[in-house]
C-alpha cells in the first residue's frame, strides 16, 4: 500500500481545504498528515483513517525553529519511508520539499496557494521568490491552484511548464455544493438579528483583515457612494492589523470578527467584495457564488479566474479606489444587473468548481504522476471532464484541478 504523507502549518488548511483529498486517498491508501497540532488529537473534518503527526512549522521566518521543523520532518519522513510527500502553503513547502529531497522521497509534490512576494519589492521580494523557486526546484512535480496563478510563476521562472498543472478550471479544492447554497430563511433571520431591512444594500468582506487584502481602498470607496437605499459593509474574519476600531467608528459599517456560519452571511449579503492585491484564486468567490451572492474583485492573477468579469462578477484595477466605488455604485444603482450576476455566479460554480470534479481530478493526477491504479474514484467513475488536468504536463499528457474566514493560506 502506498505511503503518503501531507504537510501544511497549520490544520486550519487541512480542514478548509484538503480535507477531500485526504480523505478519498485514506480509502485505498496510507494516508498521513503532518502539522502544528498544538496538543490536538484531531484534525476537524479529517478521517480518523489519516494518521496525524505532530510537527510544529513556524508561519513567520525563525532560523531555529525552522531548522528544527526541517529535522523532525526528516526523522519522520526517514522512519516511514513515504511513497509520497505532498507539501501545501509557502512555509511549509519550503521546509518539506527540503527534508524529502533529503530524505530521497521518490514523489514530492507542491501545492502553490499564491506567492507572498508578488506585491514586495527590493531585496525582500528577491530573496522570497529565491525560496519559492528552490521549492519547486525540489518537487518532482507542483500543482498550482489557478491557470493564471500557473502563468505567473511560469513567467517569473518559478517552475517549468511540464513540472507544474492545475487541477480542473482551477482552485485550491472547489466548493462543497451541498453545504454552500442560499438560504432565504437564514438571510431574513441573520438580517432581523443584525437589525439590517431587506431595503438595505449589504456588501460583505470575507478574509484576514490586512493591507494586502486591500482593505484600505475598500473603506475608502465605500465612503464615496451615494444611494437612495440604505447601504452596508460588513467585515468577517480576523483584524491582523487594527482595522477594527476604524470600521466600527462608522454606523453603516461592521466588523464581525470570526463567524461560523460563513454560508448564512453570503445568503444574506447583495455582494461580495474582495480588491485584494494578491491571491492565488480566491475561494470566497466561488463559496459565495454558491450562495448566488456575485462579487466585485480586483483583476489580478487568481481572481480573474475565480471571476468571469461581467459575467459572474465585476473586476475593477488592483488598489484603484475609483474604480472599486464606480462597480460597487452600479450594482447598488442595478438590481437587475445584480440579479443577473448572482445566477450567472451559480450557475459557474456548478459547472466547474464542485468540490466532486476537484476530488477526482486530484485523484487522476496521482495516479498519472506515479502509476497509483485505484479501484474506485469520489462518487463514482468519474467522467473526463471530471478528471480533467488543465495546463501542459506529463500529467496531463497521460490522461488526455471550512469556513472561509478560518482559513489559512
Amino acid at each position: 500500500m502506498k505511503k503518503i504523507l501531507f504537510v501544511t502549518a497549520v490544520p486550519q488548511t487541512a480542514s478548509a481545504f484538503l480535507s477531500g483529498y485526504l480523505n478519498t486517498l485514506a480509502d485505498e491508501y496510507d494516508v498521513h498528515f503532518a502539522t502544528s497540532l498544538s496538543g490536538h488529537t484531531s484534525v476537524d473534518k479529517v478521517s480518523t483513517k489519516v494518521t496525524l503527526h505532530d510537527i510544529e512549522i513556524a508561519r513567520k521566518p525563525s532560523i531555529a525553529k525552522d531548522i528544527l521543523s526541517l529535522f523532525n520532518l526528516w526523522l519522520l519522513i526517514r522512519r516511514e519511508q513515504f511513497d509520497v510527500v505532498h507539501s501545501v502553503t509557502p512555509k511549509a513547502g519550503l521546509v518539506t520539499q527540503l527534508a524529502a529531497f533529503l530524505a530521497r522521497v521518490p514523489n514530492r509534490f507542491h501545492t502553490f496557494t499564491g506567492q507572498v512576494w508578488a506585491t514586495k519589492t527590493g531585496i525582500k521580494r528577491k530573496l522570497l521568490k529565491w525560496l519559492d523557486k528552490l521549492s519547486a526546484l525540489l518537487t518532482t512535480a507542483c500543482l498550482a491552484d489557478s491557470p493564471s496563478q500557473r502563468q505567473f510563476i511560469l513567467e517569473n521562472s518559478i517552475t517549468t511548464d511540464i513540472k507544474c498543472t492545475v487541477l480542473a478550471k482551477g482552485s485550491i479544492s472547489g466548493v462543497n455544493l451541498e453545504k454552500f447554497q442560499h438560504n432565504q430563511n437564514a438571510r431574513h433571520q441573520l438580517r432581523d438579528n443584525l437589525g439590517i431591512n431587506e431595503n438595505t444594500f449589504v456588501f460583505l468582506f470575507v478574509g484576514r483583515l490586512n493591507r494586502e487584502k486591500g482593505i484600505q481602498e475598500l473603506l475608502t470607496a465605500f465612503r464615496r457612494l451615494t444611494a437612495k437605499r440604505p447601504i452596508k459593509l460588513l467585515f468577517i474574519g480576523a483584524d491582523e492589523e487594527d482595522f477594527s476600531e476604524e470600521i466600527n467608528q462608522q454606523s453603516n459599517m461592521e466588523f464581525l470578527g470570526f463567524q461560523r456560519n460563513i454560508n448564512d452571511f453570503y445568503s444574506m449579503a447583495d455582494c461580495l467584495v474582495l480588491p485584494s492585491h494578491r491571491e492565488g484564486f480566491g475561494n470566497v468567490i466561488i463559496e459565495a457564488a454558491a450562495c448566488k451572492l456575485p462579487a466585485i474583485a480586483s483583476n489580478i492573477y487568481g481572481l480573474s479566474d475565480a471571476i468571469e468579469d461581467n459575467h459572474s462578477g465585476l473586476l475593477h484595477p488592483v488598489k484603484n479606489v475609483e474604480a472599486l466605488a464606480q462597480l460597487m455604485q452600479q450594482l447598488i444603482d442595478s438590481p437587475a444587473l445584480a440579479n443577473k450576476l448572482s445566477e450567472q455566479a451559480y450557475q459557474r460554480v456548478v459547472t466547474d468548481f464542485d468540490e466532486k470534479h476537484l476530488i477526482n481530478a486530484f485523484i487522476a493526477y496521482y495516479q498519472a504522476q506515479f502509476g497509483m491504479k485505484s479501484s474506485s474514484s469520489h462518487n463514482g467513475n468519474p467522467s473526463d471532464k471530471d478528471n480533467g488536468l488543465s495546463t501542459n504536463s506529463s500529467a496531463t499528457e497521460e490522461n488526455k484541478s471550512g469556513d472561509t474566514n478560518e482559513k489559512v493560506v
